[in-house]
């Protein structure tokens, strides 16, 4: 069988949406063969019962990789891009959706745009009900890496398709907790990104990593701070660098703010201001945010109450 997208899933304890991610990939319409590898991280909950179910009723194209241990978000994102054997690979998160013509939609894309490793596109937001929430939309062209580091970033991981034609060597020096941006980085470093001003895909709100209960997970912050902070050290242009550290200091002081807004972690939250302000000044809000890193943490927590 010439399998040319291999759809990659990963998923832990997503017994709720699991089931339509996965029909949502085998309503796809497409004039190629495809396989969907799936990795379930030792799910608790009844996600792997779900996998087995699927693959009974479609084994010519279901391939599972059953953790036995927990081994984090990364390393079951390694394991199912090693397995996968198509020319192209299409990521997909365990509670995310494809409408039924992305893959054919992608797929003519890269075939036609040989410059381009990735293609992504726009998604409509969702909730755990299904309900449209609002829109990620982004103008539609061909994107370099430098464009990546100012707008990141500007597609979601569930739009993501892209040659399979990576050693994934950068996968060992990455970070334990590394996010999708950092994955994007060292993608985009091999060609360009060519988005599509087409709604081909739903992505699931305050349900993943990015959220614990209602208040922001620090490892989100910390990303970002990785990625900036490596790339001001790497970059020469002096243009460019005036640029980086202006959306570097923009991005931080809107985690702050989202911090304190939920209550979040008040230690990283003062790491933030202090980071956004040390970076570049483009802001009085910077000030404002300053100041109560200075007064007693009872008034950051009632404020953001």
């Amino acid at each position: 069988m010439n399998i040319l997208v291999s759809v990659c899933i990963v998923t832990y304890n997503q017994e709720r949406f699991v089931e339509q991610t996965l029909q949502s990939i085998l309503n796809q319409n497409t004039n190629f063969q495809y396989e969907v590898i799936i990795g379930d991280d030792c799910s608790t909950d009844s996600t792997r019962k779900i996998i087995e179910d699927f693959l009974l009723k479609y084994p010519d194209i279901i391939v599972p990789v059953f953790h036995e241990k927990n081994i984090g978000p990364l390393e079951n994102l390694k394991a199912v891009y090693r397995k996968a054997k198509g020319k192209y690979i299409y990521h997909l998160d365990g509670d995310d959706l494809a409408l039924p013509v992305k893959l054919q939609r992608q797929f003519d894309v890269m075939e036609s745009n040989p410059d381009c490793v990735i293609c992504t596109h726009d998604m409509r937001y969702i909730d755990a009900e299904g309900n449209k929430v609002r829109e990620w939309t982004h103008q539609k062209g061909k994107f370099d890496l430098n464009y990546l580091y100012l707008n990141l970033p500007f597609f979601a991981h569930s739009s993501k398709m892209f040659r399979n034609d990576f050693m994934f060597d950068y996968f060992d020096e990455l970070h334990p907790q590394a996010l999708d941006i950092e994955i994007h980085i060292e993608q985009a470093k091999k060609g360009l990104i060519y988005h599509l001003d087409e709604e081909l895909g739903a992505y699931r709100v305050d349900v993943g990593i990015s959220t614990i209960g209602k208040k922001i997970n620090p490892i989100l912050p910390m990303g970002i701070m990785r990625v900036y902070d490596k790339k001001l050290v790497e970059e020469n242009d002096l243009y460019k660098l005036e640029q980086l550290r202006k959306t570097y200091s923009k991005y931080t002081l809107q985690y702050a703010r989202q911090f304190h807004q939920t209550g979040s972690d008040y230690d990283l939250y003062c790491e933030l201001v202090k980071k956004s302000l040390s970076i570049r000044y483009y802001t009085i809000r910077q000030l404002k945010y300053f100041i109560l890193t200075l007064l007693p943490k009872s008034v950051y927590l009632m404020k953001s109450k």
